[in-house]
């Protein structure tokens, strides 16, 4: 058996003694039904949804229940995921079974041959629009000259510009020269590199329908708010790659739940789907930013989300920082806190881990769309 083969041969051994370990484990507990969004199915996954105990309820916690943003994050995740009627119970997720099916999937996503099918590919005119953006001689004209070279890119630029988050006018813009004269260079910025990264999504039926859009959501707000903070604290080129850096962790997250609809054996509940989610979307950004030679920085901003500590990176921490807000605010836009609320919780967070920037100013500009 040649190299390849051998290959293939230990990844069905991978797959088939986790699914194995699985079944075993899921034979030994079922749960009584709930709703896949209460913080309790989190909870019987992996612990706490709080750092210090629980955020559930219609109350903001106090300073003795701050969240855990990592936690806070894998709940709303689980809350996207379908769950098929299963005659009155949901299976419960435990460890062992966790470990053996995270195994699985950390296993699948370092396959080659899964990484050349699914690894999204570098944008073709990503160099050239990075070097333009950062080169203080270059115009406005020539960046739009530069992104109307794809007619692709150039309509997914005028629709985020046109969107409710980035519009600057009541009336549509409808050229790529408009849009850059109304935006400015700050403005064209992260419009342009969202405008790069943005995947196709596949929403649809089946358990993993919302899930994609939900992602999305979260990665685009938590890339405003990690830009926004690091810009106020180191500039605007920093921002930028701030942004990329934050787009590209919910880009890997898309990556994986690809995985995860291909081998939908693999995940058996919503809370589970969140933990190999929140686990492997960072190595696999990480993987997407060596294959696009992106800088060395934004590799390990993302391979320091596996963690919850904030470290003594600023552009990690503001990654986290990002993330964390996204995830309260889509919560207040669920209903669980009021966006008052929703800014208390974060300010506590953002204190306790001794996250720097204008927390307020950046909570406004989520909620600047509703």
């Amino acid at each position: 058996m040649d190299a390849a083969g051998w290959g293939v041969a230990v990844g069905v051994a991978v797959v088939v003694a986790a699914l194995g370990a699985w079944r075993l484990q899921r034979g030994a507990s079922v749960a009584p039904a709930r709703r896949a969004h209460t913080s309790e199915t989190t909870a019987d996954a992996q612990g706490p949804a709080t750092a210090d105990g629980d955020a559930g309820g219609g109350d903001a916690p106090g300073q003795d229940a701050i969240p855990s943003g990592r936690a806070l994050t894998r709940e709303l995740f689980a809350a996207a995921v379908e769950v098929a009627p299963t005659g009155g119970a949901t299976p419960r997720a435990d460890e062992a079974a966790y470990a053996a099916i995270a195994a699985a999937c950390a296993h699948l996503l370092s396959r080659p041959q899964f990484q050349s099918r699914h690894l999204p590919r570098r944008p073709h005119l990503l160099p050239r629009l990075m070097r333009a953006l950062n080169d203080p001689e270059v115009g406005l004209d020539q960046i739009a000259q530069i992104v109307g070279e794809d007619p692709a890119l150039s309509a997914n630029l005028l629709r985020i510009a046109n969107s409710p988050y980035y519009r600057v006018q009541r009336s549509p813009v409808e050229s790529l020269p408009r849009a850059a004269a109304l935006l400015g260079l700050d403005g064209m910025r992260p419009v342009l590199v969202a405008a790069l990264l943005q995947p196709v999504l596949s929403s649809g039926s089946g358990p993993f329908g919302r899930l994609p859009d939900v992602i999305w959501e979260h990665t685009r707000m938590a890339a405003d708010v990690a830009s926004r903070l690091v810009r106020g604290q180191r500039g605007a080129d920093e921002a930028l790659v701030a942004q990329m850096a934050a787009l590209l962790h919910g880009l890997g997250a898309i990556v994986v739940v690809q995985l995860l609809r291909e081998n939908a054996h693999l995940a058996p509940d919503p809370a589970t789907v969140a933990r190999v989610l929140e686990e492997q979307a960072a190595p696999m950004a990480h993987r997407i930013a060596q294959a696009w030679e992106l800088p060395a920085r934004i590799e390990a901003a993302l391979d320091a989300q596996r963690g919850e500590a904030m470290g003594d990176d600023p552009l990690a921490g503001a990654l986290r920082a990002g993330r964390m807000a996204a995830a309260v605010a889509l919560f207040c836009r669920a209903g669980r806190w009021t966006p008052e609320q929703g800014l208390a919780l974060l300010q506590a967070w953002a204190d306790r881990r001794g996250v720097d920037g204008d927390i307020e100013a950046a909570w406004a500009r989520l909620h600047a769309d509703e």
